[in-house]
């Protein structure tokens, strides 16, 4: 029987993958002198279930930005492999939780790239784009550089999603941590769009499943 290992604290689950038979898949969290690392992990053996746990540890790193880092020195015996960090070593907590569960959802092997800045919205009728400013500032606009109600609530949608904070004439918004996130910012521009969708999907996600056991998976 598998024990339970002590990798920090778990903050987001994806059970029953359906890409690896079922599986449940974790994200985990450990801070190292103030700077959080991740880990994606799962206790079952079945066949692919490594190879599962790879994928998706790239694909964050692809579509998010992320970068690996050594294990922390107190979880290196039981995982030894690849942890991951953001470049700025914050959290972005909610991003994070939110494109593993979108992450989840692609099939392992399938291409990875980061998104574009533009995102086609059916409200406005036209692309939109977040144009980064330096030191973690971008601006949401039409293509073209028009501000409209509009990008003002996808604006509003990223600093939900990011914990982003609103400024000038709310259609601007910052990192806390004043670097720039391009890739994150591309990675939720679909769902900053629909940003009363995507809390709802993910109250109605949080009521699902547990963690299984490790004798369970």
């Amino acid at each position: 029987m598998v024990q339970t290992l002590n990798l920090g604290r778990r903050i987001e689950l994806h059970s029953m993958d359906a890409h690896c038979q079922g599986v449940s898949l974790a994200l985990y969290r450990w801070e190292v002198e103030g700077r959080p690392r991740f880990l994606v992990h799962t206790y079952s053996s079945v066949q692919g279930a490594r190879e599962r746990v790879e994928f998706i540890q790239e694909a964050l790193q692809v579509t998010l930005g992320m970068q690996t880092t050594d294990a922390p020195a107190e979880a290196e015996r039981m995982s030894p492999q690849s942890w991951l960090q953001f470049p700025c070593r914050s959290d972005h907590l909610r991003a994070l939780k939110r494109s593993f569960l979108d992450v989840c959802k692609l099939e392992t092997g399938a291409p990875l790239v980061a998104k574009p800045l533009t995102v086609f919205d059916k409200k406005a009728d036209g692309e939109i784009e977040a144009l980064s400013r330096g030191s973690g500032l971008y601006e949401i606009r039409t293509v073209g550089g028009v501000v409209s109600r509009r990008t003002t609530v996808i604006a509003q949608g990223f600093a939900k999603l990011c914990e982003m904070k609103i400024i000038e004439d709310d259609h601007q918004v910052v990192f806390p941590c004043k670097t720039s996130h391009d890739a994150m910012v591309g990675m939720l521009m679909f769902r900053a769009q629909n940003v009363r969708g995507t809390v709802k999907e993910e109250e109605m996600s949080a009521t699902r499943g547990v963690l299984s056991a490790p004798s369970q998976q």
